[in-house]
């Protein structure tokens, strides 16, 4: 996983800190409300891979982190988590490290992408869906910032899905409410959307016609 790259001084978590003996902690590459993501050196396996460090314990985020911790899914453009640590008021989880950026940075660093890299993209993505659809999970969260790249330099590209902290298993308990929109406002489905945001959007496309 990766995300932004961020300055190590937005995190309490010092670099080089070492969780439950085993994720040593060097650069945070990312931050959003609930959690930040670092770059770790996994003593156990002997390779780099991505942690996630939760910034919040109450009940409900614990509940969340143990689902997506138990979410493992194995599937070439699907990044899952792979293991979790616990070490005083810290919790994390790891997972591949994909070092080649996101969407997000590559539509905004890059502007519109040809027809046949996006066509592409969009087959492996289809591809990561019916995964994780057959394994009975709901994402809930498809955006381009979290459809990240591996580096393959002049390579086809190789898209990978990531960020299952809202996702949902189907036939089990929810943590919200049904009536609540989860997800990123501007990718939620239609049906999905809150009713003010629906015709907010409906309002501005009927303006650009």
């Amino acid at each position: 996983m990766t995300t932004d790259r961020l300055s190590a001084s937005d995190s309490h978590t010092p670099p080089g800190r070492v969780l439950a003996s085993r994720f040593e902690l060097r650069e945070q590459i990312g931050s959003g409300g609930a959690s930040s993501v670092w770059r770790a050196f996994d003593r156990k396996t002997q390779r780099e891979v991505a942690v996630k460090q939760l910034h919040h314990h109450d009940a409900q985020t614990l509940l969340r982190f143990v689902r997506e911790q138990g979410l493992r899914l194995r599937h070439p453009h699907i990044v899952a988590p792979s293991g979790w640590a616990a070490d005083d008021d810290i919790v994390v989880l790891s997972m591949d490290l994909v070092r080649g950026g996101s969407v997000e940075t590559l539509v905004r660093d890059h502007g519109q992408l040809p027809d046949s890299f996006v066509a592409v993209l969009l087959q492996q993505l289809l591809l990561a869906l019916v995964a994780i659809h057959d394994h009975g999970v709901v994402h809930r969260d498809i955006k381009p910032a979290n459809l990240l790249l591996e580096a393959t330099g002049d390579g086809r590209p190789h898209l990978r899905v990531a960020d299952f902290g809202i996702a949902v298993v189907r036939d089990e308990p929810r943590l919200t409410e049904t009536r609540m929109s989860i997800g990123t406002p501007g990718y939620l489905a239609p049906e999905a959307a809150p009713v003010s945001y629906t015709h907010l959007r409906a309002h501005e496309t009927r303006g650009n016609l």
